[in-house]
């Protein structure tokens, strides 16, 4: 499993599947969230070290704003309280992006640059045409 770093603070990933936790524990991270159908296997059990998220959704279209408005909007507040973050599906490259771009723009990029980011560190990300329109449009940033 390679993680992709998005930010500068080593706090907020996306990959692939996971097949193996080593990686999450060797980089700290205390969120991940798997957009995946199927759960992920090994999942450790903890005394609440990890925050396992699952919200699976098609890699077809738009998953409901309604639903990654809140995910975002939480996702971030996570990130701001110094929690490490890995957002992951099943190749890294479309619905992981989608939410960690959503992720960003909470945290005050505007969606353009979400998705340069994005593109710029994951080569091959965002190229769902429907997903890279709504993190664009998204628009706002500057507050970071």
């Amino acid at each position: 499993m390679e993680l992709t770093e998005v930010d500068d603070e080593q706090r907020l990933y996306v990959s692939s599947m996971i097949d193996d936790w080593a990686g999450i524990e060797q980089h700290s991270i205390t969120v991940v969230v798997d957009l995946e159908r199927r759960l992920d296997s090994g999942i450790p059990s903890g005394n609440g070290t990890l925050l396992y998220l699952y919200y699976p959704f098609e890699d077809e279209s738009l998953p409901d704003p309604v639903m990654v408005e809140p995910l975002s909007a939480f996702l971030a507040q996570l990130y701001r309280s110094g929690h490490r973050l890995l957002i992951h599906c099943r190749m890294g490259l479309n619905r992981s992006p989608l939410v960690a771009g959503a992720v960003l723009h909470q945290l005050g990029w505007s969606g353009r640059e979400a998705v340069n980011r994005l593109q710029e560190r994951r080569p091959g990300a965002l190229y769902n045409e429907i997903y890279r329109g709504y993190l664009e449009r998204l628009g706002g940033g500057g507050g970071r």
